[in-house]
């Protein structure tokens, strides 16, 4: 039996790779051949499964997060191309929200994204992907973008900080000055969800709650993205992936001319995925929390739609699932399995991760052996 191990991060306990390893050590015998797969969306293990996967390397650098702290932090590097690997949640990022004034996304901003572009452009990349999944920010990109050198305007003709509290006064953008070396150079967006800038799957009604924007909130902010759409898109359509990352999928789509696509189709034609597919039995994927957005084109999704291609079936491992599990299983996954098996604080399952996917591992293994009589 041949298995191919395509585990998300669980956000905050395991990477992909670690979560990987688990799966392999549990399952693989004289029986089972197991295949890790380091594997992302866009998110959290983005940089780690392209550098794990392309024996990249590591570039540590300071920049600054989403309420202007300093903060270390890295980008992937391919010297071979000259790619460099760049994840948003680094600097913008969910964990930086505490839920106070301060971190509100009317009081945030991506400039951090534009400085890891900015180091990313000193080493003279010929390509830059950016993967936009985790961020804590809804500011439409405008914070990266003015580090790169564009300029945003009121009606009275003066120049806006860059916060989302400024998005409905933006009447004007200047990108006349943006750095040159952006024109020679390959951005590719690796966006997460399928989300688009405005309306009920947008940057605001689908993740302004869990980035600290209050319920009553909600429709003055989502006028403040539509009024900010109309003149970043000029009133065109926006497209599925805009609304990533609080709308920087939009920004550069549109400013930097970036390619979006689906962060999981990009690692999964990396690693060659459906080569792989060709003579395996069984994929087993999960993450952290599985919910409605993980149907957004989060790596459970997209590993278990591609499976159902080839006609193999997915299981997942998940520490908590609230979603609709029809739908699931229509996307392609058979099985979602919960690893907690008893009453628990968030703490300490976050702190037990390994063991539970361990232990649950265990388990599986001996139902499917017994299913197929080898037990």
């Amino acid at each position: 039996m041949k298995i191919i191990s395509a585990m998300d991060s669980m956000k905050g306990s395991l990477t992909s790779i670690e979560a990987n390893r688990i799966i392999k050590e549990v399952f693989q015998d004289e029986q089972i051949e197991v295949k890790e797969i380091a594997i992302a969306d866009g998110g959290e293990g983005t940089v780690e499964a392209f550098v794990e996967n392309i024996n990249g390397a590591y570039e540590n650098v300071t920049v600054h997060n989403l309420i202007g702290e300093r903060v270390a932090t890295t980008f992937g590097w391919v010297e071979e191309s000259k790619t460099a690997i760049i994840e948003s949640a680094a600097t913008t990022g969910i964990q930086f929200v505490d839920f106070t004034e301060k971190t509100h996304p009317k009081n945030t901003s991506s400039i951090g994204v534009g400085e890891m572009i900015l180091k990313a452009l000193d080493k003279q990349s010929k390509t830059i992907i950016i993967g936009l999944g985790g961020t804590g920010t809804v500011d439409g990109g405008i914070g990266a973008l003015a580090v790169l050198g564009a300029f945003f305007y009121n009606t009275k003709g003066e120049k806006l900080e860059p916060l989302g509290n400024n998005l409905n006064q933006i009447s004007r953008i200047d990108k006349k000055k943006l750095d040159p070396r952006l024109k020679n150079t390959t951005i590719i967006v690796a966006a997460d969800v399928i989300s688009t800038l405005t309306g009920s799957d947008g940057a605001v009604h689908m993740f302004g709650l869990q980035k600290g924007i209050l319920p009553r909130e909600l429709d003055l902010y989502e006028q403040a993205m539509e009024s900010y759409r109309s003149i970043l898109l000029e009133n065109k359509e926006d497209q599925p992936g805009d609304g990533a990352a609080g709308g920087i999928g939009a920004a550069f789509r549109i400013i930097l001319n970036a390619e979006v696509v689906s962060g999981i189709e990009l690692i999964a034609k990396q690693v060659q995925l459906e080569k792989l597919l060709e003579d395996a039995d069984l994929v087993i994927t999960g993450e952290g929390k599985m919910d409605n957005q993980t149907l957004q084109g989060k790596v459970p999704i997209g590993i278990s739609r591609l499976s159902k291609e080839f006609g193999i079936p997915t299981i997942a491992f998940v520490g908590e699932f609230t979603g609709d599990p029809s739908a699931f299983k229509e996307a392609g996954i058979q099985s979602i399995i919960p690893v907690i098996d008893s009453i628990t604080t968030m703490e300490e399952a976050m702190q037990s991760a390994g063991e539970n996917l361990k232990r649950t591992a265990q388990r599986t293994k001996e139902l499917i052996l017994l299913l197929h009589g080898t037990h």
